[in-house]
């Protein structure tokens, strides 16, 4: 009986449990559920759905997975058959913050020269007199006529204030007479007194056409920086930073980027915008990941020489580790250094090592322009390294790129670095230096979109100027990805941004070698250089989170890293197999930080 007894529980038991498997489970925890065509970065791997839990992605596979996660309440968001989803990007080198943002609230944003002088000038000096900047005019408007007398010209409207005006690219500028004397770099009567290490100060041709000794007022490259610092102060107030950081934040977020590096952070003023960052972040509204590097110029380290490092150097890579220190948290990274290498081909200041093809160009001046020492470059970069400091520079020719690979092989903490040592621009380089960087884990942010303006302008202009072969091998995207190296994209906005530099118009670019303005023109760069789409969005994703030492938080969406993700109203990989070009036509719908819709604002 005892044994029957038993039994009948033991099964009575059996039936129990069986019940409650039939039951319905409790769902399983989320804050937001997404359903679509998902590139997810990892491997080219493409998933149906994910699922977001305190910002970070707690489930990513196919659909049915995540209905798991439904229930009342949660918000589920379909974007089938409405384009792609794909991982939060970063702008690989730009100056939102440093410049962009700043410069737009400035007056004569991109203002024609000629707007400039005429009209902007002599209203600014009517209604708030006081010291004029304006940034973003296009270089071709002067470049070809920078012996004019622009100095007196200006000098005629500024009332006596100092007054400059930076192009596009922010390696020419011209600026008045008070600018150029309050800088020391001409006397009372405007004959040059020097010049400025790694740049120039352009003088006028008398009526035979000879040099003189008179200043222009055009400058180039290390001399522009020179008298922005040395005659101006910082140029908005502290509710302008403010205001200026918050803009560059939302136009980010409405470009489809979620992180991004600042290439100068201290343009204007000695690091102020970290302040604000730091700022926004604690208040919540820092909707991005900011890298700033702290820009050394070559006038700091002063003459070239050998020996001992000057102490202005020394104090810089100093004021860069002191910001690091109070800034470094949260969504603000600030141990970066920035150097320049050289400037850039439009001003024939590019050090290639073919000479340009400019009739009357001097001998000193058909290779571009020599910046820096290699031993004083050297002793910079080994010197940020052991700080754990990253360097980033500026390179345009192939002999620049050179020069820096040297030193950062030379760095004997370069491979212990968080953040590798990187290269921006990337023109030209030689197979032999991409090998290097290859193995030597050497970054480079690339900005194909540099270049890809209006045919009728830049791209015709750059082709008159430069050896063929030199034009036609500029951004070999194609080689350095299957070098190994880690190439991250860029805008370098707004320096040279021909096109607005949107996610989709990066992708078009570097997958075309094109422009939306220029379609029909022939392609910037040799067709095997340039990317698959796949590619294209591994340089904005993964590989930019990897530039900004982000690799294993941000990136990809894979489960445990922060839910950064972007939909554009196109699926741009089907696009690549139909139309290429009508990659220029998609648009960035929304904008994901951590979870949270940040684009549009709601």
């Amino acid at each position: 009986m005892r044994k029957l007894f038993l039994a009948i529980m033991a099964i009575a038991a059996v039936a129990l449990v069986g019940c409650k498997k039939d039951e319905p489970q409790p769902k399983k925890d989320a804050n937001l559920v997404v359903y679509g065509k998902i590139y997810t970065a990892e491997n080219n791997a493409i998933a149906d759905a994910f699922v977001v839990k305190d910002g970070k992605f707690v489930y990513v596979g196919n659909a049915a997975g995540a209905k798991e996660y439904e229930k009342e309440g949660i918000p589920v968001i379909d974007y089938t058959g409405k384009g792609l989803v794909i991982p939060g990007c970063t702008e690989g080198h730009g100056h939102f913050v440093g410049i962009d943002a700043i410069a737009r609230m400035l007056p004569g944003f991109r203002a024609s020269y000629q707007d400039l002088v005429t009209t902007i000038i002599p209203n600014k000096m009517k209604n708030n007199p006081g010291p004029f900047l304006s940034f973003g005019w296009a270089t071709l408007d002067v470049v070809k006529f920078s012996t004019n007398d622009y100095a007196s010209e200006i000098e005629k409207v500024s009332n006596g204030n100092p007054a400059i005006m930076m192009d596009s690219g922010g390696h020419s500028a011209v600026c008045n007479r008070t600018a150029l004397k309050k800088a020391g770099l001409i006397d009372e009567d405007g004959h040059k007194i020097k010049d400025v290490r790694g740049g120039e100060v352009i003088t006028i041709l008398d009526d035979t056409g000879n040099p003189t000794n008179i200043a222009s007022g055009f400058l180039t490259d290390e001399a522009v920086m020179y008298v922005l610092e040395q005659s101006f102060g910082a140029p908005l107030d502290e509710a302008g930073y403010l205001q200026a950081c918050q803009n560059a934040v939302k136009e980010l977020n409405k470009r489809g980027f979620t992180s991004y590096m600042d290439a100068y952070i201290n343009a204007f003023d000695d690091a102020l915008t970290y302040q604000y960052l730091a700022q926004m972040d604690k208040a919540g509204t820092l909707t991005a990941n900011v890298m700033g590097y702290y820009t050394i110029r070559s006038y700091d380290w002063g003459l070239p020489k050998e020996g001992t490092m000057p102490q202005r150097v020394i104090d810089k890579l100093n004021r860069v580790q002191s910001l690091s220190n109070q800034y470094t948290k949260g969504h603000v990274q600030a141990n970066g250094v920035k150097l320049f290498a050289d400037g850039v081909v439009e001003t024939y200041t590019g050090w290639i090592s073919e000479e340009y093809t400019v009739p009357g160009l001097p001998e000193n001046k058909k290779h571009g322009n020599i910046i820096w020492e290699q031993s004083e470059v050297n002793a910079i970069v080994a010197q940020a390294n052991a700080k754990g400091m990253p360097v980033h520079v500026h390179t345009f020719g192939d002999l620049a790129c050179n020069q820096i690979i040297n030193a950062y092989c030379a760095s004997p903490s370069a491979s212990s670095l968080k953040i590798r040592n990187s290269l921006a621009h990337v023109r030209n380089i030689s197979d032999a230096d991409i090998t290097r960087c290859g193995q030597n884990n050497i970054g480079i942010a690339s900005n194909l979109i540099w270049h890809a303006g209006d045919p009728d302008s830049i791209r015709e202009y750059l082709y008159s100027i430069m050896p063929k072969q030199v034009y036609e091998d500029g951004y070999p995207m194609k080689k350095l990805l299957n070098a190994g190296i880690v190439v991250s994209s860029s805008t370098d906005a707004p320096c040279g941004e021909m096109i607005l530099g949107t996610v989709p118009n990066i992708i078009g670019v570097t997958v075309t070698g094109l422009g939306p303005s220029c379609l029909d023109a022939k392609p910037l760069g040799e067709k095997e250089d340039l990317l698959t789409v796949s590619e294209a969005l591994q340089c904005l994703t993964i590989n930019g989170a990897s530039s900004l030492g982000l690799e294993n938080e941000r990136g990809s969406i894979k489960v445990g890293k922060y839910a950064d993700f972007v939909v554009l109203d196109q699926d741009v990989l089907e696009l690549e197999k139909t139309d290429k070009t009508a990659i220029f036509h998609t648009n960035v719908t929304n904008t994901y930080f951590e979870g949270k819709q940040v684009y549009p604002v709601k």
